[in-house]
């Protein structure tokens, strides 16, 4: 039996139960062994057993992880060697278990549950009974590997097979990954060693232009979203911590991949534009959609899902977007997203395109002869004034 010790005066008699998987090990909600002291990170590192051994990964950690004394990124622990979290020591424990005893590598033994049976295994999901004809090949980078082991298996069963995942730990591998072979998307942690997400999406979005790239954070703001969209991410999105928000989330990727919106062109009939508005929306997209006839040409700015500017002519704001779904001919195209030069539009897109459908119905209502209804033959037809006699 393989297990962590903890040594602190205030966690005494605290202990978890390891296997082959990778465990993340924090103060944080969600980690697989939390650990509630202050010197600990939310998500201070995660480590797995490897042969006899434990092989640990710090994650950025504010205090430090130490392996007999030495601070580490990564490194290995020998049984009976001291791992450190900050102030938290434990001990690696790992000797064979007795026999007839099944190990559950899920086991999660401490003060406060030793009396709780152990999870039971998740059910296993069918085999997929025809095999597709084309994988899309996502990319997954995230500094944590128990992260991209349970979101790279459970993306790819969801998909049943369509995606083929490849994973990187570290911005040098995700770029000698993008060399090795062509990627329909990738997916991008922000909280990176030595090169962070952001940075990497830079060099990404230059050196492979029209990549579908999505970053996606457990520490999502408005400063880091508006980043992530001005250089070049499609979508951004909050780091899912259960199944279900695991499934939420490769929803909103598989949309994203399976969609060629970089260069989609149509003809404009205010029907296909406002469904296109719509979807950028709802999709919560990031995009430039160019609206363009033979006598003018503008753009309508939407960034993460919100229509931010409108411009044609010398028109800008609502009333440039009015003017541009007024247009009876042209074409339209979505471009890739560019901070607008300012933003003047508030109204929410809804209302907007509510607007704008109530103002085509009373245009063309205007410009529409009344009918007059044919009179039988021998019928006199007294026409009333306005008082009704």
């Amino acid at each position: 039996m393989a297990r962590l010790v903890v040594n602190h005066p205030s966690l005494a008699g605290t202990a978890h139960e390891l296997g082959e998987h990778w465990t993340t090990i924090g103060r944080a909600d969600g980690n697989a062994f939390q650990i509630l002291e202050s010197s600990v990170s939310g998500r201070h590192c995660e480590v797995r057993l490897r042969g006899g051994e434990l092989e640990v990964r710090d994650l950025i950690s504010t205090n430090g992880t130490f392996i007999a004394g030495q601070k580490i990124s990564a490194g290995v622990v020998k049984p009976g060697q001291s791992l450190r979290l900050g102030d938290v020591a434990m001990r690696f424990e790992n000797s064979p278990p007795l026999p007839g005893t099944a190990f559950n590598s899920k086991m999660l033994v401490t003060r406060s549950n030793e009396n709780t049976p152990p999870a039971a295994p998740p059910p296993v999901a069918a085999p997929a009974h025809v095999e597709p004809e084309k994988k899309q090949h996502v990319l997954l980078v995230d500094d944590s590997m128990a992260f991209l082991e349970l979101f790279g298996g459970l993306c790819a069963e969801f998909s049943k097979g369509a995606w083929q995942i490849h994973t990187a730990a570290s911005a040098d591998r995700a770029l000698a990954s993008l060399q090795e072979r062509a990627m329909d998307l990738v997916v991008l942690d922000i909280g990176m060693p030595l090169l962070d997400g952001l940075q990497l999406l830079g060099i990404v979005n230059r050196r492979y232009p029209g990549l579908k790239i999505a970053v996606m954070t457990g520490l999502a703001s408005d400063s880091k979203r508006a980043d992530a969209l001005v250089n070049g991410a499609e979508l951004f999105l909050e780091k899912p911590v259960t199944a279900d928000g695991i499934r939420t989330v490769f929803n909103m990727l598989n949309d994203l991949i399976s969609w060629n919106r970089e260069g989609f062109t149509g003809a404009l009939r205010q029907v296909g534009l406002t469904e296109l508005i719509q979807m950028e929306c709802n999709g919560r997209h990031s995009s430039i959609l160019e609206i363009r006839n033979p006598e003018m040409r503008g753009q309508i700015y939407i960034e993460a899902g919100v229509v931010t500017h409108a411009a044609v002519g010398a028109l800008v704001g609502e009333s440039a977007f009015y003017r541009l779904l007024s247009f009876t001919g042209g074409e339209f195209q979505v471009k890739p997203f560019k901070a607008p030069p300012q933003r003047t539009i508030e109204c929410r897109w809804e209302f907007m395109l509510m607007e704008a459908a109530r103002v085509a119905d009373e245009e063309t209502s205007h410009y529409k002869k009344p009918a007059v209804p044919a009179v039988p033959d021998g019928v006199n037809v007294a026409l009333s004034g306005g008082n009704g006699q």
